[in-house]
């Protein structure tokens, strides 16, 4: 049960950061005439699933009596898997400003944080075994066409020697045109079809304990985090973070270090700061994914 409430809030974040404020279903019986819960109720039943999920875990012994994939290893034990669900609460309590609860989450969870090991965590694990499937965001970064390409902005918002760029997208000789959009670049973050994607690593959770200092207005404490990545990637140190530019420096650094990770447009609504997203063409808007249409009455 632990590990099923804890998956089960997993996923409805991932729903959140979709629908946002058209919030999502809570009733899983199928009952399409049954209310959709609103983005409060959404974030208020994932905190309750962690909780819960906690809890249980805390009773199931040493070990499972069921196999993880191999993208839990490390955390496929009651006592590792808690880690999980921990940085779980840490992330959805940032996204609501709860900062001492976000702070105790991240306390319990500090040998994983810092480790020494940036990429240690969960993934999303692919094969081509029956019924799996393979990572659909891998492709030759040098073919014709594409269906996945990165924003020049990515480019040039950049800065100077950050090698989460260079490792991360190819700048390509020539520029990819597709519905109306252009870009010259193309991710090379995964290497293979059945290269594993993050669903938590450490380096998410030093992240968030930098917006955790920076919601307490402990601004020399998110720089000092926010300076041992950089350095990490190759790029100046920060002086000076304060109110004024400490929410846009975490959420560069959240935007290079968590690329492909599905954290970027939930991160700029946190802030307010869709508006500073791109857009390439008239007419097009930030979009917030409606229910769909299976579930929906009519």
């Amino acid at each position: 049960k632990g590990v099923a409430q804890t998956l089960n809030a997993y996923c409805l974040m991932r729903v959140l950061a979709m629908t946002d404020e058209n919030g999502a279903r809570l009733n899983y019986d199928g009952d399409i005439t049954q209310a959709v819960a609103s983005k409060a109720q959404v974030l208020e039943e994932i905190e309750s699933l962690l909780a819960a999920g906690k809890d249980n875990l805390a009773t199931a012994g040493d070990a499972f009596s069921f196999s993880l994939s191999s993208g839990f290893d490390g955390f496929n034990t009651p006592a590792t898997f808690t880690h999980f669900n921990r940085g779980l609460m840490a992330r959805v309590s940032v996204l609501q400003d709860k900062w001492s609860q976000a702070q105790e989450a991240l306390t319990s969870v500090d040998a994983w944080m810092n480790g020494g090991d940036d990429d240690a965590g969960v993934y999303h694990v692919f094969s081509s075994g029956a019924n799996d499937g393979d990572n659909q965001m891998f492709e030759d970064p040098t073919a014709a066409t594409l269906k996945l390409m990165v924003h020049p902005s990515f480019l040039t918002d950049a800065h100077d020697g950050d090698s989460r760029v260079t490792n991360n997208v190819l700048v390509r000789e020539d520029t990819i045109t597709y519905d109306g959009l252009e870009s010259y670049l193309a991710p090379t973050l995964y290497n293979g079809s059945y290269d594993p994607v993050p669903m938590m690593r450490a380096v998410e959770l030093q992240l968030l304990q930098a917006e955790v200092h920076i919601g307490n207005g402990d601004y020399s404490g998110a720089e000092s985090i926010m300076n041992a990545i950089r350095t990490a990637a190759g790029a100046a140190e920060y002086t000076g973070t304060d109110a004024s530019n400490a929410h846009d420096r975490v959420l560069h650094e959240k935007r290079y270090s968590l690329f492909l990770e599905g954290h970027r447009l939930t991160d700029m609504r946190h802030y307010g700061k869709t508006s500073d997203l791109p857009l390439d063409r008239d007419g097009d808007a930030v979009v917030t994914f409606p229910i769909p249409e299976t579930e929906t009455p009519g």
